[in-house]
């Protein structure tokens, strides 16, 4: 079995711990069930995992393969305190939510590029592929100390696959399914003592549904190609360079909005709209040792590039490009030993310089001349952290963090996080509490819309005020986990949308607090050598300033989890049950009497998702998948048609 090492981590969702289990239990041997040792994005520098106070989740390669997980939005649904959201089918506009926070309120990185558009603050999940990605880590909670601005409710950091085992290493997939679904991936990897490189591309095709659920409807579809490469050199003993790139083209098919229709089922109209969309990440690092391995200094630059293009019934009627570029240094240093690896007192500082911008690209597009001004602004931050242990039981993180904002109100956030194995050895105390920050996106300040979307530039940066405490036990020799945790969060100076005398809509700082609490449950049992279960709960309480449950965040959530592996040692089933309780959308409808106010009640639903795969060869595994077995009809959105029973078959391999 893949042995996890080390101490459970803070509330451990059930996907990531079964599908661990899943990952590797034809080869189980028998040895106590433990955690990934490295919570590499939990911090400044990476954290070990019994360590580490703030909530945290982790899903790594072999759980994406075992479950056969195409998106990872998917992956994200039955992780706890997240959900997700789409509209329609696969690859549709996907929001991730975490906590109760809104979709722009989560920082998302690729390889440790900030991938959100600086537009709206958000990132599409409907394009982001889980393949050739080794692992994500999600962590719940105000991150703003770390991340800054958007990590209100948390942050996702996605790490891509590169070389495992010396020499090259070649893998390549291909499936088939309903829809007109079909997809892969071929990478190639090589690994020598000073370099570690990686190159992908994957690709997926999906013919799709009528979204808007139309009789004789056109169907809407998504296809999309991305390309991965990432590398490291050891160029001196004390120097090592690298970077990433990532480039992802997309076409999703999507359909018209009917705001104010008189019912639900007439929102979504049937239309021949598509969306383009181009995404370019480039990073690269340098990280020099000094004072003989006491002190580490990296220097990291990015830059981002996104296209987005729209037409309807083939004539393009929208163009627009954003992007961000980033430089920062951070210096770490040991306290208490002759090398950082050695040390269990640290203390990192650092400065960060992010430069975003937005604009239109065609004046025939345009409403007004000046929506053809790029608009850029500027962030210069200062960050600082303390890392430590104590008597090997007690662990403390600090952070705190200085943002500069070139057109408003600079901000200041801080976080503190601990961690305290009791005397039993299975019994472990973890609790945070920090504040979070959320900039006004480029939409909110500037507007880009004269006479329907107008800026202002007077908005005060959102905040929040949170904390959360869990306990986490063992039992039956670290065959069992539970993890549960209760969490409460405070946002201020929300942004909303109000409406000028000409109809004209702009952002306004909301008076009032929005409240989120909650709780989060966790666990897995490690049944027998062949036999693994998992279990996922959320249940939250979420509401606006005016007291109403905020929309696309469910009340409650389950995931239930169950691996299986045969005693033929080449076949493994996975079955995964997930049920959502108590979910509401923002009610567009004309019968509200006030469109876009008040709230309409989805239906609740379970779905069924099941997995199976075969080892044909040392090499070669044949994978099949059902998702939605029991064919449920639901609703994530209202008025948006949701996938039936789905079925795939295909082909993995690693040589």
């Amino acid at each position: 079995m893949r042995k996890l090492t080390g101490a459970a981590s803070a509330a451990v969702s059930a996907a990531a711990l079964c599908h661990a289990v899943a990952a590797g239990a034809q080869e189980w041997t028998g040895e106590p069930l433990q955690l990934d040792p490295i919570i590499v994005s939990g911090g400044l520098t990476p954290v070990p995992a019994e360590r580490y106070g703030r909530a945290v989740s982790v899903v790594t390669a072999e759980d994406l393969d075992r479950s056969q997980t195409v998106y990872v939005s998917d992956a994200l649904r039955a992780l706890p305190g997240v959900a997700v959201s789409r509209t329609g089918g696969y690859g549709g506009a996907t929001a991730v939510r975490i906590r109760g926070a809104e979709d722009n309120h989560t920082v998302v990185l690729v390889d440790g590029v900030e991938v959100a558009a600086p537009e709206t603050g958000a990132y599409d999940f409907g394009g982001l592929l889980t393949a050739d990605i080794a692992r994500i880590e999600v962590l719940r909670g105000p991150q703003s100390a770390i991340y800054g601005s958007n990590a209100i409710g948390g942050v996702i950091s996605i790490t891509t696959k590169d070389a495992e085992a010396a020499g090259t290493t070649w893998e390549a997939s291909a499936e088939a399914g309903t829809d007109g679904t079909a997809g892969g991936l071929l990478a190639v990897r090589r690994l020598t003592d000073r370099a570690n490189l990686s190159l992908a591309v994957a690709a997926r095709d999906v013919g799709g549904y009528d979204i808007s659920d139309t009789p004789g409807g056109e169907v809407d579809g998504d296809d999309n190609v991305t390309l991965n490469a990432r590398g490291t050199f050891q160029a001196t003993d004390t120097v090592t360079v690298g970077g990433a790139l990532r480039y992802v083209d997309r076409a999703s098919d999507y359909d018209d909005f009917a705001y104010g229709a008189p019912v639900s089922g007439e929102l979504v109209v049937d239309a021949d709209l598509v969306h383009y969309r181009t995404e370019f990440f480039g990073s690269a690092f340098v990280t020099v040792e000094a004072l003989g391995g006491r002190m580490s200094n990296d220097f990291r630059a990015s830059y981002s590039d996104m296209d987005d293009v729209n037409r309807r019934d083939g004539v393009r009627d929208a163009d627009t490009t954003s992007g961000r570029t980033s430089y920062r240094y951070l210096g770490t240093v040991a306290l208490d030993a002759e090398t950082i690896d050695g040390a269990s007192q640290l203390v990192s500082f650092g400065i960060e310089r992010i430069e975003e911008r937005f604009g239109n690209n065609d004046a025939n597009l345009v409403f007004d001349p000046s929506q053809m001004d790029e608009q850029t602004r500027d962030l210069t931050s200062l960050i600082g952290q303390y890392s430590g242990t104590f008597l090997d039981s007690l662990s403390v993180q600090a952070n705190i963090r200085r943002d500069f904002n070139d057109q408003f109100e600079d901000v200041t956030t801080w976080s503190l996080a601990g961690s305290y194995l009791l005397p039993n050895a299975t019994t472990r105390l973890h609790a945070s509490w920090g504040t979070g920050s959320q900039d006004p996106t480029l939409f909110e300040q500037f507007g880009f819309i004269p006479g329907q979307w107008v800026g202002n530039p007077n908005l005060t940066p959102e905040a929040s005020r949170g904390w959360d405490a869990g306990l986490e036990q063992t039992f039956l020799d670290g065959r069992a986990v539970l993890d549960v945790t209760w969490f409460e969060d405070r946002l201020t100076d929300e942004i909303d949308t109000d409406f000028l005398p000409d109809g004209a809509g702009t952002p306004v700082n909301e008076d009032g607090t929005s409240r989120r609490k909650g709780l989060e449950v966790a666990g897995t049992f490690d049944v027998s050598d062949a036999l693994s279960l998992g279990l996922a709960y959320t249940w939250l309480d979420a509401t606006d300033p005016d007291g109403q449950q905020e929309a696309r965040r469910p009340g409650q959530e389950v995931a239930l989890h169950a691996n299986y592996a045969l005693a033929d040692g080449r076949t493994n089933l996975n079955l995964d049950v997930r049920r959502v309780i108590d979910n509401v959308d923002i009610d567009y409808t004309s019968a509200s009497g006030d469109p876009g106010i008040g709230r309409v009640e989805l239906d609740d639903y379970t779905l069924v998702d099941l997995a199976a795969e075969y080892l044909l060869t040392d090499t070669v595994t044949l994978t099949g998948r059902i998702e939605n077995l029991l064919d449920a009809d639901y609703q994530e959105l209202d008025g948006y048609a949701t996938p039936g029973v789905t079925g795939f078959v295909g082909l993995r391999s690693v040589f």
